[in-house]
């Protein structure tokens, strides 16, 4: 029997009071510590305890900020600059983490209750961390003036982090794994974009046939892109089974997934064994498979939407051309996007400046904010009114707007449950003897466990 979300989160305190320290910066100045806050409030609200506190007129405050992007330390560092210019009565601390912490830090900041008053999050996760007592309702100040701030955003996203009608989470920018491929050896090739599944596997059987590997997957760290493109494989069985699109899965309280799994599980140890998949891609980490693609040992790159800077500057310097497609669907199953989510920020439910900490982040929302962040990082931000002029960037909305997505909202604390996933899936891989029953059966017991233990 696995431990309790509770003992878990015991279990992560050093190592997230770790991740917690690794940056801290004011503008350009070393943050101070600060000590726990004394205590954190027991359910999200309006925050009435937290206002109680505010400061009195003309009092400075100094709000914590967190985000995961250390690559965009230059874009933050104005971004403070320029809200604290226009806000002279607040000041920003901002600490720095990297996103495969960002999880167990938080859950770690909550159960201490010393957790950031502004914090980046996934959308897809405030539901679990307003089952913890941490999330800051924000839904006030986005339906305010006509819903003017929340208008600002397309539906989908403020849905992402929306639980039980409440708005808990503002976005940021979208983020989702699609498919980059070496345009330039597709064409010398004479082959072609797959539009199917079934194209894609008989695009895979000839690239495999001549040494280049069809599909590159990094597996390094506990299954990385790996895992994903095996729950990937999964949704298309969940589809067809009507799983996929139940309020019972969506809302993280179905555990029934067992033929799902075994079938993904199946078909991943096949493309692997038919060599469609690099056998030591479990070993393999993002920078040593970036690397595979873009000296041209591999056709089709498993990526993360917001990679697209360095993706296009490294296919610059090889001298290649990129194609980008949402994964191939099955017939009869529309366009899935497995992980499509958005990276977004919450307010601390503890924050003595729920006011200043809402300021700050209609500015991080704010149209002139997005559009320059947006063109600086080719990112497809969460402001709708946003113009792109790079072709690609307009490739991704175009991706996102056309295919579907069902990201499962869960409205308790799921814990570990996506990591234990995901190392299961790992295991799986990695283990000759294990059958895709195997893998389907740990995956619905893990989901059992955590239904069980947290769901309520």
């Amino acid at each position: 029997m696995k431990k309790s979300i509770g003992s878990r989160l015991t279990a992560l305190t050093m190592a997230g009071i770790m991740a917690w320290s690794l940056t801290g910066c004011s503008g350009g100045n070393q943050a101070a510590e600060t000590s726990p806050k004394a205590s954190q409030t027991e359910a999200s609200g309006t925050g009435t305890e937290a206002a109680a506190q505010a400061p009195e007129s003309g009092e400075t405050v100094t709000l914590q900020f967190m985000h995961d992007w250390p690559e965009y330390e230059t874009q933050f560092h104005k971004i403070v600059s320029d809200f604290e210019a226009a806000n002279p009565d607040i000041k920003i601390e901002t600490r720095v983490i990297t996103w495969d912490v960002l999880t167990s830090t938080l859950q770690t900041a909550f159960a201490a209750g010393d957790a950031p008053d502004v914090t980046c999050c996934w959308l897809d996760r405030v539901g679990g961390f307003n089952a913890l007592g941490a999330c800051y309702d924000l839904t006030d100040a986005m339906e305010e003036n006509g819903s003017e701030w929340k208008n600002e955003f397309i539906q989908a996203s403020i849905d992402l982090g929306t639980v039980n009608g409440r708005i808990l989470g503002v976005p940021f920018r979208s983020t989702c794994t699609i498919l980059v491929y070496n345009k330039t050896m597709l064409e010398e090739n004479g082959w072609e974009e797959p539009k199917t599944q079934a194209e894609l596997v008989e695009l895979m059987d000839k690239v495999a046939a001549t040494g280049i590997i069809p599909l590159i997957a990094p597996g390094n760290p506990d299954g990385f892109q790996l895992s994903s493109l095996t729950k990937t494989l999964a949704e298309p069985e969940l589809y067809k089974a009507g799983k996929l699109t139940s309020e019972e899965y969506l809302s993280g309280r179905l555990s029934d997934v067992s033929a799902e799994y075994t079938a993904a599980g199946n078909k991943i140890k096949d493309w692997i064994n038919k060599g469609y998949i690099d056998k030591n891609a479990l070993a393999l980490t993002k920078e040593e498979a970036s690397a595979q693609f873009y000296t041209g040992k591999g056709l089709i790159y498993f990526m993360n939407n917001n990679e697209l800077a360095s993706v296009e500057e490294n296919a610059k310097e090889a001298g290649i051309e990129l194609g980008f497609m949402a994964f191939p669907p099955e017939e009869g199953v529309p366009t899935l996007l497995y992980n499509y989510g958005v990276d977004g920020w919450m307010v601390y439910s503890g924050t003595k400046y729920p006011e200043q900490s809402i300021r700050f982040l209609k500015y991080l929302s704010s149209l002139d904010v997005q559009q320059a962040f947006g063109e600086e990082t080719l990112s497809v931000m969460g402001n709708k009114n946003c113009k792109y002029q790079n072709e690609n960037q307009n490739k991704f909305v175009d991706i996102f707007s056309k295919a579907n997505s069902y990201r499962i909202k869960f409205d308790y604390s799921q814990g570990a449950l996506i990591t234990d996933e995901n190392q299961a899936i790992a295991d799986f891989i990695a283990d000759d003897g294990k059958t895709g029953a195997d893998l389907g059966k740990t995956i619905a017991e893990l989901k059992k466990i955590c239904i069980e233990e947290n769901a309520r």
